[in-house]
């Protein structure tokens, strides 16, 4: 709960930075041509008519350049409001997830104690439902590596070099370049396996669990 509450903390400031950034450009301060201008742009794309209606709109008055000025401090700040209001909703949503699981939780073990599935209350019904099994990662690093992708980002010349040839100088310029490296377990595959009744290092298969279903 703190974690969530120091994450809300740091949205809410930002987001309190970016309203001051766009608090003196309001649409009501900026003329109505300039704004139908933006969002023909935005529908059409900067044809040639939008362009020497833009110029036009420039050639005037010195008061109207700072228009479009302050229009466009006005975007970006609206722009940094929306992605500050984007994190905090993250917060805010992984908070409610982990409130529901935690509550849905102690549902199931009421359920348990009173030795029922379902509970009825007057517009929903608590039941305790039985889930797909699911593989459980107990060790990524032992899951054998035909049930993993791996994803790298690097220089085009060097996927380049790495198509033309293996030699062991190109393979080690071509791993010295790797920008990023993403390493993803493929959970179908292993489930797949584990039902097939093989063993696969480093996961389970779990089994005769269950979730809280309001309906």
């Amino acid at each position: 709960m703190p974690d969530s509450e120091n994450g809300c903390g740091a949205a809410v400031a930002e987001i309190k930075a970016s309203t001051e950034l766009a608090r003196d450009f309001t649409l009501f301060q900026i003329e109505e041509s300039l704004v139908l201008l933006a969002e023909s742009a935005e529908e059409e794309g900067l044809t040639p008519e939008i362009e020497r209606a833009l110029t036009v709109y420039l050639e005037g008055a010195a008061e109207k350049r700072d228009r479009v000025a302050d229009f466009i401090h006005f975007c970006e700040g609206m722009a940094e409001l929306a992605k500050a209001e984007g994190k905090r909703l993250q917060v805010r949503q992984k908070h409610f997830e982990a409130t529901a699981e935690r509550v849905s939780a102690m549902v199931l073990r009421v359920l348990d104690y009173l030795g029922v599935k379902r509970l009825e209350g007057r517009t929903n019904t608590l039941k305790k439902r039985k889930c797909p099994p699911s593989v459980k990662i107990i060790d990524d690093t032992k899951v054998p590596a035909e049930f993993k992708h791996i994803t790298v980002t690097l220089p085009l010349p060097r996927w380049q070099e790495l198509l033309a040839g293996s030699g062991e100088e190109v393979r080690k310029a071509v791993l010295s370049s790797i920008r990023k490296q993403e390493t993803s377990v493929e959970l179908e595959a292993i489930k797949q396996a584990l039902n097939l009744e093989r063993t696969v290092e480093g996961a389970d298969l779990v089994i005769n669990r269950f979730k809280l279903q309001v309906v």
